[in-house]
């Protein structure tokens, strides 16, 4: 069997990887236009029995990946989630179970003295604290990444890929050239609806800008997720938290979910309403900060703001996508589910909520990208 795969992020890369553990003929193409600098975030910690399997499927894949690979992949990292006390006598108390099942430990708090070690300052006084270990990793994605492709079992190719449908197959064309296989898998991101274009498929995606910025500040310990501020922090990478922390000082990468719908190749730039909300919001968590950097880039959702997997062509062509910003926890999963269906012809179980029969036949979709399924606290 032969497969090409459009697309070099996580699930296309993870996706390669596990079809040639199986024997499979495997192309990869990537135009490298998004592609992660720094280590990303695996969590456990999500609000839907579904997507909390999905994420235990994808660290045991990426455990799989660093025995197979002689590479470890993945970093232990604990985390604090901030709520207010009606969301956590109201839905996270009842998480604390499911999460407990997924192999997570939680201590909650109801002191802001608690989580000084923490490098965390009170914001409200109705917050609670649920500091978690066994839920939170940082994958070391861009080294995944560079083993792909400087793999010998594995074609890849740099180069924007386009489709053209004819009667016996999919052929993909990349850089004047013409490939086809027996299977074309498509997991380009942001970029999924303008390469299915081709064939004209209308999908239940949208592309949107996603943004982050990278900060100087006092020793933050963990991951953070904060649902009273609406924010996310983060260590930008392990070894930049223990150099630094040595100082007592972090360079942290932050977010609040600020979105705008948009295309890529539109022209897009760091939103400076975005860095002074973000940067206020900081300095009453943390303290002082200092901007080092700032980026945007592009993500995709579905109208549930959940993944999808979307089988064409009679299973000849398949699309993966909508992750929404957390493909990272979840897209393995999914990239295991698509590499059992081309081998054994079934879906497992736990894929089978996120194929695109759920969505029946609408052809017209209600979006709300700023509301992201796998957030707590949210209506």
């Amino acid at each position: 069997m032969k497969v090409i795969v459009i697309g070099g992020g996580v699930v296309g890369t993870v996706l390669s990887l596990l079809l040639n553990m199986r024997g499979v003929s495997v192309t990869l193409i990537d135009a490298g236009l998004q592609r992660p600098g720094y280590p990303l975030v695996h969590s456990k910690l999500l609000r839907f029995r579904e997507d909390i399997e999905l994420a235990k499927v994808s660290e045991n894949i990426y455990r799989d990946l660093s025995r197979h690979l002689g590479m470890n992949v993945l970093h232990d990292i604990a985390s604090i989630t901030i709520v207010k006390q009606d969301c956590y006598e109201g839905e996270i108390k009842d998480l604390l179970t499911i999460w407990k099942d997924a192999g997570v430990k939680t201590e909650v708090y109801f002191n802001a003295s608690d989580i000084k070690d923490y490098g965390l300052k009170s914001v409200q006084s109705d917050e609670v604290y649920v500091v978690s270990n066994g839920g939170d990793h940082l994958v070391n994605m861009p080294k995944l990444m560079d083993h792909v492709r400087r793999s010998r079992d594995i074609v890849y190719i740099n180069g924007k890929a386009s489709i053209k449908r004819n009667k016996q197959n999919i052929e993909v064309l990349v850089n004047g050239d013409r490939y086809v296989g027996d299977h074309v898998v498509i997991a380009a991101g942001a970029w999924n609806s303008i390469i299915m274009r081709n064939v004209d498929v209308k999908l239940p995606l949208l592309p949107y800008k996603c943004q982050a910025a990278a900060f100087l500040s006092s020793r933050v310990n963990g991951i953070v997720y904060d649902y009273v501020l609406d924010i996310y922090i983060r260590p930008l990478t392990p070894m930049l938290s223990s150099l630094l922390g040595r100082f007592g000082l972090s360079i942290i990468a932050a977010g609040d979910g600020n979105t705008e719908i948009k295309e890529p190749g539109t022209n897009g730039y760091i939103d400076e309403g975005f860095l002074s909300e973000l940067m206020s919001k900081l300095r009453l968590r943390v303290g002082r900060v200092l901007r080092v950097g700032a980026r945007f880039g592009y993500c995709e959702g579905t109208p549930d703001m959940r993944p999808v997997i979307v089988p064409l062509l009679k299973d000849r062509l398949y699309l993966i996508g909508g992750f929404n910003g957390y493909g990272a926890e979840v897209g393995p999963a999914l990239a295991l589910a698509v590499t059992e269906q081309l081998l054994n012809g079934t879906w497992p179980r736990y894929a089978e909520p996120y194929l695109v029969s759920r969505f029946g036949n609408a052809q017209d979709f209600v979006w709300d990208i700023n509301k992201e399924a796998h957030e707590l606290c949210v209506d």
